[in-house]
């Protein structure tokens, strides 16, 4: 009786989880604006495959044949299990470029270049954007998209664009988002060793208190070639301390659990529906390129979502083409619980099918809350 019982208990979770799993697949199909929701399935859709897999490896030792339902959502998810995972254990990256004129790429969201320090002084600020640049020294690209970036104009300190400039990057875009104090500006920007003949701003609806950057774009002269470069950082969260500490309240006080619940789940529908919508103007910009197009950003979003595959499309995904794993690009420090979540890799670079990716890595340095992705490409003439 025990047995039986254990044995519908067992069942009925594993149709469960195979029902869910396969709405999941439809996630980067549905809008959020109309089916927010299911965002929330593409977040947890790596956790979802690994108990899929779980069930599967079970019901193969046990040879049952119940094991040929996990087979087949497996079949129809693999489009979606495709863009969680990259598939290359033996993948390296080399600082020194495997060939002399392959074009260097890295973006970064730097976070204002902020310590994480308490009441950081100036020499502590100064010594952490050092820190900072000489990542960029150690591995030389050619083209840095950032987001989150600032510099005050005309100061010795913190003038980040004399800095870039000193390094080689005679050629950046950078209008700026945000001003503070009349000379501190911030927002996304592009920097190139190699001229840029065209630049293009395109603002991204908001409203007050939004951290959404422009959608950039610059014209790039490589070798005898000219390729588009686009950089943007989409919507955020705007996850505060005290949302962070929400999440603990809903794992360890029953009774603050629901209030603590409703803030987060009402700042993340908003999020998701946002994103949707500055997704849309991406996609509109991008299929409108006349050259072959790279896309550098902070999606604020998951590889099974909406925003990813909409921007992604046909391009191509340099951390799927030569890294393994799920790849995490975001590392927070107010919450242990967010930064331990391997899955969320919300940092991409897109590149237009003409470009044969050699090779990519993520920068293995916590310096801001996003971590770095590098990739070298190569323009094939088709």
């Amino acid at each position: 009786m025990i047995k039986r019982m254990l044995r519908r208990v067992i069942l009925g979770a594993y149709f469960m989880l195979l029902v869910v799993f396969l709405v999941a697949c439809l996630t980067p199909l549905l809008k959020p604006s109309g089916w927010w929701y299911f965002g929330f399935l593409g977040l947890v859709f790596p956790y979802l495959l690994l108990l899929l897999l779980l069930f599967l490896t079970g019901w193969v030792l046990a040879r049952s044949r119940w094991a040929w339902l996990a087979v087949i959502a497996l079949i129809i998810g693999f489009r979606n299990i495709g863009s969680v995972f990259a598939f290359h254990p033996w993948s390296s990256f080399s600082k020194e470029k495997k060939e002399a004129d392959d074009l260097r790429i890295m973006t970064w969201n730097v976070k204002g270049f902020a310590t994480i320090m308490e009441n950081p002084t100036k020499d502590d600020r100064t010594e952490h954007i050092a820190k900072m640049f000489e990542v960029i020294r150690d591995y030389q690209p050619d083209i840095i998209a950032f987001q989150e970036f600032y510099s005050i104009d005309e100061v010795k300190w913190f003038n980040n664009i004399g800095y870039l400039r000193d390094m080689g990057y005679t050629y950046y875009f950078f209008p700026g988002d945000f001003v503070k104090y009349k000379n501190n500006h911030s927002g996304t920007a592009i920097f190139s060793k190699y001229p840029m003949v065209a630049t293009s701003r395109t603002h991204m609806p908001q409203e007050e208190g939004d951290n959404v950057e422009s959608l950039l774009s610059a014209d790039v002269v490589y070798n005898t070639d000219t390729i588009r470069i686009f950089t943007a950082h989409l919507q955020s969260y705007q996850f505060m301390p005290n949302d962070y500490d929400n999440f603990s309240r809903i794992r360890r006080d029953p009774e603050k659990r629901l209030d603590a619940s409703k803030s987060i789940v009402r700042k993340m529908r908003i999020a998701f529906q946002k994103r949707a919508e500055q997704t849309d103007i991406i996609r509109s910009q991008l299929d409108t390129s006349p050259y072959p197009e790279v896309f550098c950003g902070d999606l604020n979003d998951v590889p099974n979502s909406y925003a990813y595959f909409s921007v992604k499309k046909d391009k191509g995904d340099v951390f799927l083409a030569r890294g393994f794993g799920f790849g995490q690009t975001f590392y927070n420090f107010s919450s242990k619980f967010m930064s331990r979540i391997p899955t969320l890799r919300i940092d991409f670079i897109f590149t237009d099918p003409r470009f044969f990716i050699r090779q990519s890595t993520r920068i293995p340095i916590i310096l801001s809350d996003h971590i770095p992705v590098v990739a070298d490409l190569q323009l094939e003439h088709k």
